[in-house]
């Protein structure tokens, strides 16, 4: 594989947030007498941005949480996620490898439903914050995965920032961990390579590659 470009999706490929988030979310809906289990959250919620997640919550919970109880929700839980970070940051195997092996290769960039706040906090613990550009999440975004909305200003992006190299689909690698991720970055004419941190293998068949974990990669 050559690419001038790699796109991390954020949760379950650099790190191994979602638990995190699930305990985040339910510590917001306790007072509303909300709760979840982890199979639930893993079948209906696992990569969707905090609104696309409200939306389901709402759905399978009979309780709508309008545009603006999100925008004081949604706060909340970053609160608390960031407070959890704060004293462990999970990054999942091989990925501080991947990194060191690409980063002088090739641009790195982020395509997240994460909240911003969130990835340059942890971005920042690692020490990594600079070799991701663009970076992009859901405040950059009107619809989350499975549109390719965010993928396509990844790349644009990538042009603006590299004009000389003349950065297209074409050039770049999306790396996901969910069907909805793999399927935006396809949208957008972006091959993806899938690893099977969040999902098994056989529900991301339709990406290019598939993984069991970034440990595996080699570079041909």
């Amino acid at each position: 594989m050559t690419f001038k470009a790699i796109i991390f999706d954020f949760d379950g490929i650099i790190t191994d947030t979602e638990p995190v988030h699930m305990r985040a979310w339910l510590e917001v809906f306790k007072p509303m007498g909300i709760s979840f289990d982890k199979d639930e959250y893993d079948r209906n919620y696992l990569g969707l941005n905090d609104r696309d997640f409200l939306d389901a919550v709402g759905r399978l919970h009979g309780r709508p949480f309008p545009a603006g109880e999100k925008e004081v929700l949604i706060p909340k839980k970053l609160e608390k996620c960031l407070a959890l970070l704060g004293r462990n940051i999970p990054v999942l195997p091989g990925v501080e490898d991947f990194i060191e092996l690409l980063q002088k290769k090739c641009m790195f960039a982020i395509c997240s439903g994460a909240n911003k706040n969130e990835v340059h906090f942890v971005l920042k613990k690692l020490g990594w914050e600079k070799l991701f550009d663009p970076i992009v999440t859901q405040e950059d975004v009107q619809r989350g995965k499975p549109d390719p909305e965010g993928y396509d200003l990844v790349v644009k992006r990538l042009a603006q920032r590299s004009p000389s190299q003349d950065i297209s689909p074409d050039d770049c690698l999306a790396i996901e961990d969910s069907p909805k991720g793999i399927a935006a970055a396809h949208a957008a004419g972006i091959k993806c390579l899938a690893i099977s941190n969040s999902f098994p293998p056989d529900s991301l068949s339709e990406a290019d590659w598939v993984l069991a974990s970034l440990s595996e990669f080699e570079l041909e």
